[in-house]
């Protein structure tokens, strides 16, 4: 003769509380010795960016400009940049220069002109880094966004740059 324990999701729910109970135990005087029952990893500093640059026109050299500017958010600092503009596409080389080092990096955006605007928007990748900033690099290699406006009349340009990165 069979004995009923009860319906299923009784018994899954006694099961799982067994097992909960017994990981308790079992990590209680490991976790008391200083010991850990899994390696861990150290998580990396991911930082979440979002800056904002107004740059000048510095320099002008057929279809690359050269910039100078200050970026806000994130890190608040100042920014150079070198754009390469081709028909429907955009080239940027830049280095913002936080306190205590910089990041450069570079950018690949799509371009179209409106009037007497160019919009520009794509992704960005961190090159080298100095100071505190030597190990800078994208989450999980993952590029980061990249977008802005240049006015073709000034050369003024507006940069928003996104993403998370890893220091």
């Amino acid at each position: 003769m069979r004995h009923s324990m009860g319906s299923m999701p009784a018994r899954l729910l006694v099961c799982i509380w067994m097992m909960t109970f017994i990981a308790a135990v079992v990590g209680v005087p490991a976790q008391a010795s200083g010991r850990t029952v899994s390696p861990t990893v150290k998580a990396a500093n991911r930082v979440d960016l979002m800056e904002v640059g107004h740059l000048r026109l510095s320099k002008e050299e057929g279809s690359e400009i050269s910039e100078r500017g200050q970026a806000s958010g994130t890190y608040d600092a100042p920014v150079t940049a070198a754009f390469t503009i081709h028909p429907k596409s955009v080239t940027v080389v830049f280095t913002i220069y936080p306190r205590g080092g910089s990041i450069k990096g570079t950018a690949y955006a799509n371009y179209k002109i409106v009037d007497s605007l160019g919009y520009f928007g794509g992704t960005f990748t961190l090159g080298r880094g100095t100071g505190k900033y030597r190990h800078a690099s994208e989450v999980d290699g993952k590029a980061l966004g990249f977008s802005g406006i240049i006015n073709r009349n000034t050369f003024e340009v507006e940069v928003k740059a996104k993403g998370e990165i890893n220091l």
